[in-house]
């Protein structure tokens, strides 16, 4: 604790970024765009440092509630956590509303992924974490949305990146503009042999995007974005004692089981919306579907087992629409907004026996089908010049259904495959209320209250520990979110966000068996969270920007089994402060520290196992050129400055001990992009 209260110290020593970190925004009625003051944050690309951009925590770095552990390993996604939520995720990213311009990247039962997400793309990212997250609907504990632009200027850009590891990176960006029309095309592709024995990977993306707006400011936005890895090996995890021998030591399973997975992803959306004007409307739609292919690290042989190769297809559709106007209430300036929301998601999956590498006989075949219908409204009020109150409800209705078709019945010999079709439904209503006050000119006031849910997911639901058929008896978890917070800004000069804020939840879903290849759930915990935020950013001198975050978090079961012990997977300290110079006062060159404290990190409900605290250094020098059409961006940094040993990620309640993900030690990437504008 005194290495976190030293870097706490120098963080707050040295404040800051840009003013764009944190700003106040007016509520539109769009629910997807425009976020109240209360638990909102935003971070331009700008004023991230650049990188390989094929890990999205390095977009995330450094914004208050969130903790993204990269995890060196491209079979599984970053793991995501904020303020909490997400934290029991084992794969993907759960409990956290994924959005890119405000079309959902996750399904209706709260699975998510950025990995099909071209991030060369992204202008900002926007962070909504407390209180007003829970009118999002089911699973959203916090919200992230990927923002990206309308291009402005028509232009081709080309990037090569190197990185150790055998890591290489090209990109190719076309991008095209006449009066009320835009336009781009990207693609990608990224080749590793990673830092780990078995740990190669090889991602492509394609995909497009066309922006209209039309005479009466109607905007139009339709987008297509591919992304196939034809191979990730996974390197999995280590024992505390391998990591401690030799943090890059190779796994045994991997080999000996080829773990591995194959991925294809697809996905198109449209959106058509009125954004200004009195009366406001927006109409969005769209379609995917992901494949999956994934080797495990162990046979799945047995008849009642699951299967250890996983051969999925995931087919998810959505329909939203939105209506806002302006009005007055009691005399003082209202908006009210009301929308609808239909989604629903079809899982085909099908699991083999993994013969060392090689895919055997069938052990699992189902369709599993979630829909979800959703009716929100939100109201905005101004009732004097310095307070805004901003408030909403919203009703969720889910389905689930699974049929199971591989049913093998009881011999002598062996106990046979049981039925496991079955259906259930859940319904809540969720709401949320945000006050803001305004303190004369630099001062702001705020607090909110409000309260959501999250359902198991299918793969949650798919057994029971006794009995065959859905597991059922799972209810959702209810969460109740409360947060204050004072902000001062002083636009391009100092800005400072102070919150804090207290979590409970109900009914938490936490593992009851796991055996023979099939994991069961069961609520049984509650949990209760504490915490404090601190972030903002601060002009030092000419050329000379700080930018920081400070967040304790107090997560532990208050009931149940578990009762005092951490919640796994999340640190209760993560520090972030972030240097940047300029010295000609221009992009000509700029040089950047940025050091990262997080603390020790449990690996499972047990508490028996913690990950140590970590202090890592980055640095990085860029140079930006602009003459006639052509523009050119170099740059090059050294990660994990000192060669720190540290673990990157941990893989929460794994069965076998292996819970450790290394992080690599010091090294050395570099980048360059050339654009020709016209």
């Amino acid at each position: 604790m005194r290495t976190a209260t030293l870097f706490l110290c120098a963080a707050i020593t040295a404040l800051g970024a840009r003013a764009e970190v944190l700003e106040t925004l007016i509520v539109t009625g769009d629910r997807n765009d425009a976020a109240p003051p209360v638990g909102h944050t935003r971070v331009s690309m700008d004023d991230q440092q650049p990188g390989m951009r094929i890990d999205s925590a390095e977009l995330l770095q450094g914004l208050p509630g969130v903790q993204a552990d990269s995890r060196s390993n491209y079979a599984q996604d970053t793991r995501l956590t904020l303020r909490g939520f997400g934290a029991r995720s084992a794969f993907g990213v759960r409990g956290i509303d994924l959005l890119v311009d405000g079309i959902p990247l996750g399904t209706p039962d709260g699975q998510g992924q950025l990995s099909s997400v071209m991030l060369d793309e992204v202008h900002s990212v926007r962070v909504l974490r407390g209180p007003l997250a829970a009118l999002y609907g089911n699973g959203a504990g916090g919200v992230i949305n990927l923002e990206t632009l309308a291009p402005q200027e028509t232009r081709v850009m080309a990037r090569a990146l190197v990185g150790e590891g055998d890591r290489q990176r090209q990109a190719l960006t076309g991008e095209w503009r006449q009066d009320s029309l835009a336009a781009r095309v990207q693609g990608s592709r990224f080749t590793s042999e990673g830092e780990r024995p078995h740990a190669e990977a090889e991602r492509r993306h394609l995909g497009g995007q066309l922006y209209y707006t039309s005479p009466t400011g109607v905007e139009t936005t339709v987008r297509v974005d591919t992304s196939q890895d034809p191979l990730l090996q996974d390197p999995l995890g280590l024992t505390p004692e391998q990591w401690r021998e030799d943090p890059n030591a190779g796994n045994p399973g991997a080999e000996t089981f080829n773990t591995r997975k194959q991925l294809r992803h697809r996905q198109a959306s449209a959106r058509v919306r009125q954004a200004e004007g009195t009366h406001r409307w927006e109409l969005a739609l769209w379609r995917g579907q992901r494949e999956v292919d994934q080797w495990l690290a162990f046979p799945g042989s047995a008849i009642t087992s699951s299967g250890a190769v996983i051969d999925l297809t995931r087919d998810f559709t959505g329909a939203r629409g939105n209506y806002g106007s302006d009005f007055h209430l009691w005399g003082t300036p209202a908006q009210f907004s009301v929308g609808v929301t239909l989604s629903e998601m079809e899982d085909r999956r099908r699991g083999f026996v993994n013969n060392f590498g090689e895919t055997g006989e069938l052990r699992r075949d189902e369709l599993g089908r979630v829909r979800s219908r959703d009716v929100h409204s939100l109201l905005e009020w101004q009732p004097a010049p310095a307070w805004d109150i901003t408030s909403g409800v919203r009703y969720s209705r889910l389905d689930f259904n699974v049929d199971d078709f591989f049913i093998v019945p009881p011999t002598e010999d062996s106990p046979g495959n049981p039925d496991d079709s079955g259906s259930t439904d859940y319904d809540y209503w969720s709401g949320a209320i945000g006050v803001s006050r305004q303190l004369g000119d630099d001062w702001e006031l705020y607090g909110g209250t409000g309260r959501g849910f999250e359902t198991p997911t299918l793969t949650e639901m798919a057994y029971r520990s006794e009995g065959t058929g859905l597991n059922t008896d799972l209810r959702a978890a209810r969460n109740e979110q409360h947060e204050v917070g004072l902000r001062y800004g002083e636009p391009g000069v100092l800005s400072v966000d102070l919150s804090l804020f207290w979590i409970d939840s109900r009914d938490e879903l936490v593992v009851d068996q796991s055996e023979g290849g099939r994991t069961t759930f069961r609520n049984a915990a509650a949990t209760e969270r504490r915490g404090v935020e601190l972030s903002g950013d601060w002009l030092l001198a000419p050329g000379l920007w700080a930018r920081y975050s400070a967040s304790y978090l107090d997560a532990e079961y208050s009931r149940g089994e578990w009762a005092g012990n951490r919640l796994p997977g999340i640190a209760d300290t993560n520090l972030y402060t972030q240097l940047r110079w300029e010295p000609w006062l221009d992009p000509r060159l700029s040089l950047a520290l940025v050091g990262r404290y997080r603390g020790e990190v449990a690996t499972g409900d047990d508490n028996e196992v913690f990950a140590p605290s970590s202090t890592v250094w980055d640095f990085t020098l860029r140079s930006q050129h602009s003459w006639s059409h052509w523009g050119l961006d170099v740059w090059t940094k050294v990660a994990n400055l000192t060669d720190a040993t540290y673990v990157g990620s941990v893989i929460v309640n794994q069965g076998h001990g292996r819970s450790f993900e290394p992080a690599p030690g010091r090294n050395l990437s570099a980048g360059l992009t050339l654009d020709y504008r016209w």
